[in-house]
């Protein structure tokens, strides 16, 4: 399984986040800490005889807190897991100190959220302004670990070809090796949201960008990853292993046929923790043909779905399990047969960015529900 650790602190509530996080400060982060590494200590526990082989630390901005990250991950570590790591950073705070912390940590990825190379289009999205320098510099920083990776948005107002085309020229000339080019989607803050593309314009835009980095000798290795060679881990964890747990407040997990989510709320997440309870709060039993669309979309947002592990994991062949969908996808050109896996063809790459999307907006929608509600 992959294991998820969420910090939900961040320094700005940026428009176009779909992802819990709350504005940081050093004494809201300290028993939200603490409360976590009780939880972890506790799933780590619970599932000995379990082997987490990567470890996805995301937020919110987990390199506010850099510190408490690698003492997650050493914790991790101590109880005999043999994994790798990625960590999400912010180009505002990066620096040597904190690169040098995370990679005698074990961390082999860092994921800059970049958004926009380009200085003038950061304050159009709710961003402060960094230069092209500072921006060269941290990821320069960040280039001590194997990976690493940028995310760049798609589909932001009034974003043309051009525009893309410069985005993926900074990043071609950049010190990063791969790149997330993640469509906009709706902000689970209230009115926060900035406009969004029509679906034909962000068909159009994708493809471009596609046809683009392939143009420039990029690898396409998920619906909307790209690198500049072999890179390590990827984009989304999900594409490795479908069944994960998350911890931390508002981390979901999916696992023994469950997909369930962690309380959104700081309070009761540290007082679940003091309590010894689970802070588990929202809860759904999956479906056998829930289980097997999941995989199966998990599969193909990594560009193939391999028959052999289809059957091993659910007991019967993909063509058995999902005859309308495979022979759909097949008729329509979305999918192509090549005998021991089924492959995303280019007219299904954005079929499958459509329906990716479709999820993660469903999921933030759950995410903006459970804030509303206090859940």
């Amino acid at each position: 399984m992959a294991l998820y650790i969420h910090v939900p602190f961040c320094t700005m509530m940026c428009p176009f986040c779909i992802f819990f996080s709350v504005p940081y400060s050093r004494d809201r982060a300290r028993p939200y800490f603490k409360a976590l590494m009780g939880e972890l200590e506790g799933v780590l526990s619970r599932l000995e005889g379990a082997s987490f082989r990567e470890v996805y630390v995301g937020g919110g901005t987990p390199t506010l807190a850099t510190e408490e990250v690698c003492e997650a991950l050493d914790l991790v570590r101590s109880m005999g897991h043999r994994f790798e790591a990625s960590v999400e950073a912010s180009p505002y705070d990066v620096d040597d100190h904190k690169v040098s912390q995370l990679v005698s940590a074990g961390v082999t990825r860092i994921s800059l959220g970049v958004q926009s190379f380009r200085p003038d289009v950061l304050p159009r999205i709710g961003r402060p302004r960094i230069s092209e320098e500072g921006l060269r510099a941290a990821i320069e920083a960040c280039s001590r670990a194997r990976t690493v990776n940028v995310d760049v948005l798609l589909g932001l107002p009034g974003q043309g070809r051009r525009d893309l085309e410069l985005e993926l020229e900074a990043f071609y000339e950049s010190k990063a090796n791969q790149l997330t080019l993640y469509p906009l989607m709706p902000s689970i803050r209230e009115g926060a949201t900035l406009p969004p593309v029509s679906e034909r314009r962000e068909r159009e835009l994708y493809h471009f960008a596609v046809d683009k980095a392939k143009t420039m000798g990029l690898s396409q290795d998920t619906v909307w990853g790209f690198s500049k060679g072999p890179s390590g881990l990827g984009d989304e964890y999900i594409v490795e292993f479908d069944l994960f747990i998350g911890v931390g407040a508002g981390a979901m997990s999916h696992a023994e046929g469950l997909f369930y989510a962690n309380t959104f709320n700081l309070r009761k997440y540290e007082d679940a923790a003091a309590k010894g309870r689970s802070p588990v709060a929202l809860a759904r039993r999956l479906s056998p043909g829930e289980e097997q669309r999941l995989y199966a979309l998990y599969k193909l947002y990594g560009l193939r779905l391999p028959k052999r592990g289809f059957r091993r994991r659910f007991g019967k062949p993909v063509y058995l399990a999902m005859p309308r969908e495979v022979m759909a996808g097949l008729a329509l050109g979305l999918l192509r047969d090549r005998g021991e896996e089924l492959v995303v063809t280019r007219r299904g790459l954005y079929a499958i960015s459509y329906l990716m999307k479709a999820f993660y907006v469903k999921i933030s929608q759950i995410r903006a529900m459970a804030i509303r509600k206090g859940i």
